[in-house]
């Protein structure tokens, strides 16, 4: 039996328009975030976007606006959680290949859109500070914890990068995950270097 488009219409919900703009995003790029191919990627007339968006651009800042709640929300400190699982977590949310993509088309629109840079800042700030109290957590003096959160944050971005243009990348046959493990072992076994 069809589904009229009638009922189709009232079926979808506005993170169903959201869901497949994030495909587009992470796929194409945000040029390739357009209604007519949401529209047909979902199976309904293009008239259903309006149920929920008034035009491109709001769905444009809902889909920014649900990337950067998920990824404040991830970061939400769990009082209860010992470092070891907060940066497994942080490891983890970080190394997952279904969202690499995604981190590295969000990155690609901001260099376009300051709107959508000034997210990407506060997220980023947000995911070092999170990384800089694990850190300090487990034994880093603060300023050495934040300036190593800064290192891994950008051992992070490129490799997202990397990993977007070859799918096979890994360094001396590990992936990013085991070695931002590494990373931070290495940074805490370093002697403190003494200041002349």
């Amino acid at each position: 039996m069809a589904v009229s488009s009638k009922s189709r219409h009232a079926s979808l919900h506005r993170d169903d328009w959201i869901k497949a703009a994030f495909t587009r995003l992470s796929d194409l790029g945000v040029e390739a975030v357009r209604v007519e191919v949401l529209a047909r990627d979902l199976g309904v007339s293009k008239g259903s976007f309006y149920w929920h968006f008034r035009n491109r651009i709001d769905l444009l800042e809902g889909v920014l606006a649900s990337w950067e709640d998920e990824e404040l929300h991830s970061m939400d400190p769990d009082e209860d959680s010992s470092a070891a699982t907060r940066w497994a977590r942080l490891v983890q949310r970080t190394a997952d290949p279904s969202r690499i993509r995604i981190e590295v088309a969000v990155r690609a629109w901001a260099r376009r859109d300051e709107r959508v840079a000034r997210g990407v800042a506060v997220v980023e700030r947000r995911r070092s500070a999170a990384i800089a109290n694990v850190l300090r957590d487990v034994g880093f003096a603060r300023p050495a914890a934040e300036a190593w959160s800064q290192v891994t944050l950008l051992v992070c971005l490129g490799w997202r990068d990397r990993a977007t243009r070859d799918r096979e990348f890994q360094l001396a046959g590990r992936g990013l995950g085991e070695f931002l493990s590494q990373l931070v072992l290495a940074a805490y076994s370093r002697p403190p270097t003494p200041r002349p």
